[in-house]
C-alpha cells in the first residue's frame, strides 16, 4: 500500500508492540513501534479504538486493516479541511484529493461518505455560488461558465440560474455592483465622449459575462448620470462580436 502524507505502510509481518509514541507536532496521530522499531503511524483516534498497548501482538491482517482504516481517516480528514474553507462542487473535492495522494476507491467511497452527512451536495453549492456571483456583480453567462468548470452538470447549473425568486435579490445587489463599477471606471468618459465611451464600456462588461440587455442598461444610466441625452437608438449593437 503507497504511503499518503508521509504515513507508512503497515509492514509484512506480525509483531509485538513495544512502544506507541505520539508524534511530535502531530498529537493526532501515533508511531506504532513493533519490535523495537518504527512499523507505521495512524491516527492516534483508531489506535484507542482498536485499543492497542505495549506488549500486544499485531498480526499482518490487523496491520493491514488498521492501515486501510487510516487511509480512510486520513482521506476524510482532508475533505473536511477543504469543506472547511467553503463549501465545494464534488469535483473540486475529488480533486483535492487526488493530489494528496489518495486512490479513486478510497476518494469515492469518502465523496459517498460527505453526501450521506450532507457535507456534499452540488445542487446546493450551485445556488449559493450563482447567488454569491451575482450579487458580486457578476453576468449570468459568466456565473454559467464558472459552475460548468466546477464540474456542476449543465441541469444544475440551469436550474439554480433559474431560480428567480431566490436570486432575485443577489442579482438586484449585482446590478448595483456592476454600475458602481462601470461609474469608477467610465463615469469621467462619459462625460467627454459618451459614445466611444459606451463602446468600451460594451466589450469591458461583455468580456465579463453580461448579456446586450444589463450592458445598454448600464449606459443609459451613466449617459443620464453624465448629462447626456439617451439616445434610444443608441447602445451595443446586439450583433456585434464580443471582443
Amino acid at each position: 500500500m503507497p504511503a499518503v502524507n508521509g504515513t507508512s505502510p503497515a509492514p509484512h509481518r506480525d509483531g509485538v508492540i513495544t512502544s506507541l509514541v505520539v508524534k511530535k507536532g502531530r498529537s493526532s496521530r501515533v508511531a506504532v513501534h513493533l519490535d523495537g522499531s518504527f512499523a507505521f503511524d495512524l491516527a492516534s483516534v483508531l489506535a484507542e479504538q482498536a485499543g492497542l498497548r505495549t506488549g500486544d501482538i499485531l498480526s499482518k491482517e490487523t496491520q493491514d486493516r488498521l492501515a486501510e482504516d487510516d487511509l480512510r481517516h486520513q482521506a476524510r480528514a482532508r475533505a473536511m479541511r477543504l469543506l472547511a474553507f467553503r463549501d465545494r462542487s464534488q469535483l473540486e473535492v475529488e480533486v483535492g484529493l487526488q493530489s494528496s495522494g489518495f486512490d479513486p476507491e478510497v476518494i469515492s467511497e469518502t465523496v459517498d461518505w460527505l453526501h450521506r452527512l450532507g457535507y456534499l451536495d452540488d445542487g446546493r453549492f450551485a445556488l449559493h455560488c450563482a447567488a454569491e456571483k451575482l450579487r458580486a456583480g457578476w453576468g449570468e453567462r459568466r456565473v454559467r461558465a464558472e459552475l460548468l468548470h466546477k464540474g456542476l452538470e449543465r441541469s444544475l447549473v440551469e436550474s439554480a440560474l433559474d431560480r428567480k425568486g431566490v436570486n432575485a435579490s443577489a442579482a438586484a445587489e449585482g446590478v448595483e455592483v456592476l454600475i458602481a463599477l462601470a461609474r469608477r471606471r467610465f463615469g469621467g468618459q462619459f462625460r467627454f465622449d459618451p459614445d466611444a465611451a459606451e463602446r468600451r464600456l460594451a466589450g469591458f462588461l461583455a468580456r465579463r459575462g453580461y448579456g446586450w440587455d444589463a450592458i445598454g442598461s448600464v449606459a443609459r444610466t451613466l449617459r443620464l448620470e453624465a448629462g447626456g441625452e439617451e439616445d434610444a437608438t443608441s447602445g451595443a449593437d446586439c450583433d456585434a462580436p464580443i471582443p
